[in-house]
């Protein structure tokens, strides 16, 4: 479990004290953790002043005026905050005090770099606009999403952006989406919650071109490796497996972590235990990709020639291997972009108001390198 808080400038004074014009924090978390997080049940500026060995004064100034406090105390304080807490505290006091406009994003992962850029693009989005946000990640830990989802309603949030997991909303969920700003990022149509506002990120049609792209290709045997904690991987899979059975290839599927070394390990295994390599491998991510190029070099087989290598994560990454990974798949930034910008227009419509239909914002995009054949 992970949390994040940003405090972003605003151009009033309600944001005054706060300095630099970001304050951000992230570390492992338990569930007690984040559970005294919501009931707000943090350290005190008395705590984090014995804590970090400084006086009271001195933590109020590195609070209000950072820039007068020597380095090594105002590391002191720094680190005390955020190992009692205390930031929570802060939010705590400028919601109830200084009614800052504050938005709660809950996502599957932040270790994985899909979502970590899902997040950053809500991040800028929001800091551009003078919110506050605060990110939860359940890295697998499903069961808690209605839990934070509720509390958060309670803290008197502006609005909820969340990542499901679940492929249908529970129904508890209906009395929480109503009259309450809320965007759900969704590879599934529908949630089963009546006026659901949702972004649809077409995982399962993704999965279908992918595979028509490649056996055109000549591709037969698919694997495809992913994270399994990820909400979108049953949807593609499904594609991607419909339309190369139809055409009479095979398509596995093995998990991975988000990893260099894991998806070089994993591919190895998958071949000792199926007894053949795959001659189309599609990744989650760009690390896995370049497990998988690493994998693939070690069995001293030549790609695209012997295996093509697709990743469905389109980021910066897919261009440092050799050959250049060829990637398929939404920008994660511009999804968090595109949430968080339809999420303000719902927190400013105010409810009861209809906003006109979302379009095709989330364009899928095919750039092929040298991990494939040029040529379809």
């Amino acid at each position: 479990m992970f949390w994040s808080l940003r405090i972003a400038p605003k151009p009033t004074p309600i944001n005054r004290g706060i300095t630099p014009a970001s304050l951000s924090f992230c570390r492992p978390l338990t569930r007690p953790d984040i559970s005294r997080f919501f009931l707000d049940m943090q350290a005190t500026l008395k705590d984090v002043a014995e804590h970090a060995g400084v006086s009271i004064a001195t933590v109020s100034r590195v609070l209000n005026e950072p820039e007068k406090v020597a380095e090594q105390s105002r590391i002191k304080v720094l680190n005390a905050i955020d190992e009692l807490g205390y930031s929570s505290n802060l939010l705590a006091k400028s919601l109830r005090k200084d009614g800052l406009n504050a938005v709660f994003v809950l996502l599957p992962s932040l270790s994985d770099p899909f979502f970590a850029q899902i997040n950053q693009g809500i991040s800028d989005v929001l800091a551009s606009y003078g919110y506050l946000m605060l990110t939860v990640a359940t890295e697998g830990m499903h069961n808690l999403e209605e839990e934070y989802l509720l509390k958060a309603k309670s803290m008197g949030l502006a609005g909820v952006l969340i990542y499901t997991a679940h492929r249908r909303m529970p129904s508890s969920w209906e009395a929480f989406c109503a009259n309450f700003p809320i965007l759900f990022l969704s590879n599934t149509d529908p949630l089963g919650v009546p006026n659901a506002e949702q972004l649809l990120i077409p995982w399962g049609e993704l999965g279908s071109q992918i595979a028509s792209y490649l056996l055109k290709q000549g591709r037969r045997r698919f694997l495809y490796l992913a994270n399994d904690i990820s909400g979108f991987s049953p949807d593609f899979l499904a594609g991607l497996q419909s339309t190369v059975q139809q055409a009479g290839g095979l398509c596995g599927h093995c998990r991975a972590d988000a990893s260099l070394d894991d998806a070089a390990r994993e591919l190895n295994r998958y071949c000792r235990q199926s007894g053949e390599t795959p001659d189309a491998v599609i990744t989650q991510n760009c690390f896995q990709g370049a497990g998988v190029l690493l994998s693939l070099a070690g069995q001293e087989l030549h790609v695209p020639q012997d295996v093509a290598v697709l990743c469905l994560e389109n980021s910066r990454l897919a261009q440092l291997p050799t050959p250049q990974l060829s990637v398929w798949g939404p920008s994660g930034y511009q999804v968090g972009v595109v949430g968080s910008r339809r999420l303000l227009d719902l927190i400013r419509a105010g409810t009861g108001e209809t906003l006109p239909p979302l379009g095709d914002e989330i364009g899928l995009t095919l750039i092929a390198r040298g991990s494939t054949d040029a040529a379809e």
